[in-house]
């Protein structure tokens, strides 16, 4: 996901609109042929025995099913890969593996498991009719591979400034344009700018406080702190490194949940809710101070630190010479400096690679700059 906001804010960046196409594939992991899976298994040259194996594990399967008390008779599988077991994602990459070596260069595929989503930057008529010919080519190989495609379920996504609107279609069928759509967990508009995404994340966040206060009476502050850290606060820090907020007021909306809670955990306490002007009433950065507590907002920063760290360690399958490079410097104890292209508008700006950087190159300027423990 991150190389794909990587790709389309780079498209952007260069005044190019994107058009995005999420397929789906209808029933995926049910309807894998075995046959067909296996010859592609054979052709990666994996272990005899493996392949045996993988063969015994896949064939002569059965399956009930259970409504109420009552269970059916026992049935064949005769495709399809077990739904929950480990192997079953690790099978399905492999079925659709080939899938981005046969689309159109300026054609970008991107899978994770039973998802692809197919992209391109769309700036004349042969980018568009690119993207088109990707999609045939998908929806051949979909048909003799046996795994046919929901068309109801494929959507287009035009990201950016509309310049011209064009219409992608499956076997005459036209794809249907959405301006939002999910996509790995997150809400994807065609401003990009997850506005929406955070407004369904913080009342997840906001429902679950008031589950928590309601449940538990515990005056604990150690305890109620716990419940948030392992409850709340990872809603509201999944994948910021992707979806970090553009806006400050979407900044705000995300920070008022943390400050609620430690309001209401405060108003607990004191067994009073305090106003501004009262006595012994403590502000939001005050109470963080009180419960231990980091800005959602630093935290996010350090969340961003951490993922380039471990993209330089190599730790993340990621190839970092497409967010930025490292100066050369042989000289003993230099600082490390990232040189990265400067962006032109604000989602580029915005975009985890120059958010990041810019902060880490503020914090390299600085000598003594302090290192934040974030709790």
């Amino acid at each position: 996901m991150l190389e794909t906001l990587n790709d389309w804010t780079t498209m952007l960046d260069n005044q190019s609109q994107v058009d995005v196409i999420y397929l789906d594939f209808a029933k995926a992991f049910d309807k894998i042929p075995h046959d067909i899976l296996l010859n592609k298994l054979i052709a990666l040259r994996l272990n005899e025995h493996l392949i045996r194996w993988l063969n015994d594990f896949l064939t002569d399967r059965t399956f009930q099913v259970k409504v109420g008390s009552e269970i059916c008779r026992f049935r064949s599988a005769p495709c399809g890969v077990p739904q929950g077991a480990v192997l079953s994602p690790v099978l399905f990459g492999i079925f659709v593996n080939e899938l981005s070596s046969l689309l159109p260069e300026n054609v970008h595929c991107k899978q994770f498991a039973d998802d692809t989503k197919l992209y391109a930057s769309v700036n004349n008529k042969t980018v568009e009719n690119s993207l088109q010919k990707g999609i045939d080519i998908i929806v051949e190989w979909s048909k003799s591979s046996k795994l046919p495609l929901n068309n109801a379920k494929t959507v287009a996504v035009t990201v950016g400034k509309v310049r011209k609107e064009t219409e992608y279609s499956i076997d005459g069928q036209t794809i249907k344009k959405e301006n939002l759509t999910r996509d790995l967990g997150f809400l994807i508009s065609n401003k990009l700018d997850f506005t929406e995404h955070w407004r369904k994340t913080t009342n997840t966040a906001k429902f679950l406080t008031a589950q928590i206060f309601n449940q538990y009476n515990s005056k604990k502050i150690r305890l109620m702190v716990l419940l948030y850290k392992t409850f709340i606060r990872p809603v509201l820090e999944y994948g910021t490194s992707i979806s970090s907020p553009l806006k400050v007021s979407d900044e705000k909306l995300i920070e008022s949940v943390q400050n609620s809670f430690t309001r209401r955990l405060y108003s607990r306490h004191t067994g009073k809710y305090l106003r501004p002007n009262d006595p012994g009433y403590k502000t939001s950065i005050e109470r963080n101070q009180l419960y231990g507590l980091s800005s959602l907002k630093d935290r996010r920063l350090q969340i961003d630190k951490k993922l380039i760290e471990k993209m330089m360690s190599g730790k993340i399958d990621l190839n970092t010479a497409d967010f930025f490079t490292l100066s050369q410097n042989n000289r003993t104890r230099a600082k490390t400096r990232f040189v990265w292209k400067r962006p032109k508008n604000k989602l580029r700006r915005k975009f985890f690679v120059n958010r990041t950087l810019t902060y880490l190159t503020q914090l390299n300027s600085t000598s003594n700059a302090p290192q934040r423990n974030l709790v």
